[in-house]
């Protein structure tokens, strides 16, 4: 994903972006380069080749990543309660890695699977009942 685009656009587009603005280009940059490749290897049906992602989403997923907080960052490693002084969070019922904006625009991942009788458990009991 080329930079100036990613960056054109959120200063054009994106109104709450002040995570994004105020650090320097070089956070920027790792900012929109890991937001490209977390996206990228969520959503298969987009490559950098043939089938680019939208510029919308990378700018949206970069500013979300640098807006977490730490229970958020806890969170992404397996944290699934805190406690303190009596106030509890429970963070285990939430996907957080995916910024709710890029999954308005892109969707959400979705799989399916097919399976033939001949990969299945099932047997042929034509023999059993003669």
């Amino acid at each position: 994903m080329i930079f100036d685009e990613v960056k054109e656009y959120v200063d054009s587009m994106i109104l709450h972006s002040e995570s994004f603005d105020s650090v320097d280009e070089k956070i920027q940059r790792k900012a929109i380069n890991n937001a490209e490749a977390l996206l990228y290897s969520f959503y298969k049906r987009y490559n950098p080749d043939k089938n680019p992602l939208p510029v919308e989403a990378v700018a949206y997923q970069a500013i979300y990543m640098l807006n977490k907080d730490d229970s958020d960052l806890r969170a992404e490693k397996g944290v699934t309660y805190i406690g303190f002084n009596g106030v509890a969070m429970n963070l285990a019922k939430q996907q957080r890695t995916i910024s709710p904006d890029v999954i308005r625009i892109l969707g959400r991942r979705v799989g399916s699977y097919t399976v033939t009788v001949a990969q299945t458990n099932r047997n042929d009991f034509s023999d059993t009942f003669k």
